[in-house]
């Protein structure tokens, strides 16, 4: 690290918050072990589609239009219903293990802690009341507000300015390599969650740490301080 981080803004879907059962349900949705996959990819691919293109469609519309694509590729017909229920579960659910334990320790060691999502604000905010964890956070920040989806850099550039820090004193938490490579390129330091169906990408600079839950993380931290 080029300087000790003072903030640490974190992922949210996938990094602190366990997509499992949303895997399941689109999975059987689309009567395929690799529906979700496909699916996710499709997903991510139309939110990056929209950061080039100059267009901005809103995330759930872009979940419900890739939720069908998915199902054309499956040769399954998706229905509007099924797809709210779906979406529905991002408002509950479960914490990763390690997370509250994690945004703890980081709190004692003094960090500014703050959140970063591609999702709509108030569902992730929400969700962060039911749990207990808005107390960790100076702000629940996304990219609906630049109209731009992360791994965008001005997304990284905006959160910075919002939080009023200079990007190289962020350290920016993700369990999605396209997160770590954007966030990387925008000046940020990173550390990537490891998680068994997420990857890094060879040709992004190497993340900072490595670890494999967030309490693992305030562990290295705290070890080099």
């Amino acid at each position: 690290m080029t300087k000790q981080p003072k903030l640490i803004l974190l992922d949210v879907y996938g990094t602190l918050l366990d997509l499992t059962e949303i895997q399941k349900r689109v999975n059987n949705l689309l009567d395929s072990k690799r529906g979700y996959m496909l699916w996710f990819e499709l997903f991510m691919e139309y939110c990056f589609v929209d950061n080039c293109t100059v267009q901005f469609n809103d995330f759930t519309s872009i979940a419900k239009a890739t939720m069908q694509m998915a199902g054309q590729a499956l040769r399954r017909t998706i229905d509007e219903d099924d797809m709210n229920n779906i979406l529905e579960l991002l408002k509950h659910l479960p914490l990763h293990e390690g997370v509250q334990e994690g945004l703890s320790h980081l709190h004692q060691q003094g960090f500014r802690i703050a959140a970063l999502t591609n999702s709509p604000e108030q569902t992730v905010r929400e969700r962060m009341e039911r749990t207990g964890l808005i107390s960790y956070f100076e702000m629940v920040l996304s990219a609906e507000h630049v109209k731009k989806y992360k791994p965008c850099i001005e997304v990284y550039e905006w959160a910075a300015k919002k939080l009023k820090i200079s990007l190289n004193e962020v350290l920016l938490v993700s369990a999605h390599g396209w997160d770590i490579a954007g966030a990387s390129n925008a000046g940020m330091q990173t550390a990537y969650i490891k998680q068994s169906n997420q990857m890094l990408y060879p040709l992004a600079p190497r993340p900072n740490f490595t670890c494999t839950t967030i309490t693992d993380l305030a562990c290295q931290i705290e070890a080099i301080r």
